[in-house]
């Protein structure tokens, strides 16, 4: 497990999050980050917001 994913799944569950939450949050940023092919704590703001923006689209 990748150090991000780790700590994200950590601070799930510390907030009470369900499996299935939890799986899901990790899936969205797995894919954020498949899409720019960075980790994501390398991702800024503006790549985010067109991210967003892109899967409005489409």
């Amino acid at each position: 497990m990748t150090d991000w994913r780790k700590r994200m799944t950590e601070d799930l569950y510390l907030r009470g999050m369900s499996d299935s939450t939890v799986d899901m949050y990790v899936r969205a940023v797995r894919l954020l980050s498949e899409h720019y092919q960075k980790e994501p704590d390398q991702i800024s703001e503006e790549e985010l917001r067109q991210y967003f923006l892109y899967n409005k689209n489409h």
